[in-house]
């Protein structure tokens, strides 16, 4: 076992909590890049001019999220990875190479596309604050942008599909042993949830603050996994009590 960090079973529980607050944390990042409200000239195909406005505070605050979620939901990953090794020992299959996938690459993608958005946006907000014009502003930074942010945002994806297909896989064949409908905790499950919830709470009470549930739907999709499997093993281990108790 050499790809990633083996965590003994009496750790999982804990790292698989922290690996929950961690994509709680970039969940919140999302929130804060995408959440603020203004005015202006559209830059870089989703930016408004008045980002010049925002607080540079948030965006400080979103960059360092990133940087403690980060090593939390590698450990979180690991705890996970360590958990189905044990449970698929020597018959791990093809499924299980698309998890590995998606974990590997899962810490990376995650901190780079949070990290690529908040820096692109810093840079954007102080070139307008030194009365560079929006237009000057939007020839020089949209390829960089639009390079950065599909890049990033594809290897994301290729991150949420592996860690997604594998989770549904192993849930509804039971190698995971949660009930069938616990196979929508996962990252394109929370995803699909919250972008259908926030489009009927937008429409229905005219409030875009619900939007923001979009934004935050895959990294918590990934964070209650984690709890998924924490539970799994929570159980586990009460058994084990219980039949220690019983000898």
């Amino acid at each position: 076992r050499k790809d990633m960090l083996y965590i003994q079973k009496e750790k999982r529980r804990l790292f698989l909590a922290l690996g929950f607050i961690g994509m709680a944390l970039f969940a919140a990042g999302d929130v804060l890049l995408q959440s603020f409200a203004g005015e202006g000239e559209d830059i870089l195909l989703m930016l408004k001019s008045s980002i010049k406005d925002m607080p540079m505070e948030r965006l400080y605050f979103t960059l360092l999220t990133g940087v403690i979620a980060a090593p939390f939901m590698y450990l979180g990953l690991c705890a996970m990875d360590s958990w189905l090794c044990d449970r698929l020992g020597e018959q791990k299959g093809k499924m299980y190479r698309c998890f590995q996938v998606g974990a590997i690459i899962g810490t990376l993608s995650f901190f780079a596309a949070h990290s690529v958005c908040a820096v692109l946006e810093i840079n954007v907000k102080q070139a307008l604050a030194c009365g560079i014009t929006p237009e000057t502003v939007d020839s020089v930074y949209r390829t960089p942008f639009l390079v950065s942010f599909v890049a990033t945002n594809l290897w994301v994806t290729v991150t949420e599909v592996c860690l997604s297909v594998a989770f549904i896989y192993y849930v509804l064949k039971k190698i995971i042993p949660l009930p069938k409908p616990a196979a929508v905790l996962n990252t394109a499950g929370f995803y699909i949830i919250f972008n259908a919830a926030g489009a009927v709470l937008t429409s229905i009470t005219g409030n875009g603050l619900f939007s923001l549930l979009a934004k935050s739907g895959a990294s918590l999709g990934m964070g209650v996994t984690f709890l998924a499997i924490a539970h799994v093993c929570g159980r586990k281990q009460r058994s084990n009590n219980t039949e220690e108790m019983a000898q």
